[in-house]
């Protein structure tokens, strides 16, 4: 391996001399060799964890209105009876982040406030009956635009149904929720609500999901630092 100053990516502070081939590493935090940009990158990580850990205030929770709660990694199950019915809901919340900006004349201001970031995952209702499931496959309403007279201000959607015994596969059928019709469409609504799955819910089911996105993301840093600092 050369030595040569020039191999060094010229965007890193030239106030650090760490030599990046010494034997022992003289910052104190790790077993191995770090490059100037491991030693920067570390010194950034403690400072971004120390400040997603101060805004992480709220507790997990193991129920929501009634549905038990379960974390597998990014994913979260909930799960209730229902006459003879078990509801259960899955969320992933990978790629399920974006800032949730209330006010756009304050996000327009010369000082807007910070936008909040918000998980509004795509997630998945069953009914389990017996060996039938009917499965709903939802999503938020990301833009619901100026609220209309008469029409439903629903914050998610039916964006799929399918009704199936055993495993959902490619091979089952499915029917797009907007070609549904109308009248029906309200009824299957209304068929949710009526087992806990209701605006109020599924907003709860955002917090939830942000909640444990954020986790996520600290455990993420630190597993980097970690693996950086080579401990």
């Amino acid at each position: 391996m050369s030595n040569s100053s020039n191999l060094l990516p010229k965007k890193l502070s030239t106030s650090y001399n760490h030599s990046p081939l010494g034997s022992i590493c003289p910052c104190g935090l790790c077993r191995g060799v770090h490059t100037r940009g491991d030693k920067e990158l570390i010194e950034f990580l403690s400072e971004e964890i120390a400040v997603e850990k101060k805004s992480s205030k709220s507790k997990a929770i193991s129920n929501l209105d009634g549905f038990d709660v379960k974390h597998n990694g990014a994913e979260i199950v909930l799960s209730k009876k229902f006459n003879e019915e078990q509801v259960e809901i899955t969320v992933n919340v990978n790629h399920s982040v974006d800032a949730d900006i209330q006010d756009d004349l304050n996000a327009k201001a010369d000082n807007p406030p910070q936008a909040e970031m918000k998980s509004r995952p795509h997630f998945e209702v069953k009914l389990v009956k017996g060996n039938q499931i009917t499965r709903f496959a939802c999503s938020y309403v990301q833009d619901a635009g100026e609220p209309v007279d008469d029409a439903p201000n629903d914050i998610f959607t039916i964006d799929e149904l399918a009704i199936y015994e055993g495993k959902h596969n490619d091979q089952t059928y499915a029917v797009a929720g907007d070609i549904l019709d109308g009248y029906m469409y309200d009824l299957l609504m209304n068929l949710l609500e009526e087992r806990g799955v209701s605006n109020e819910f599924v907003e709860k089911l955002s917090d939830l999901a942000t909640k444990r996105e954020h986790d996520l993301f600290i455990n993420l840093l630190e597993n980097l630092q970690s693996f950086v600092q080579g401990k």
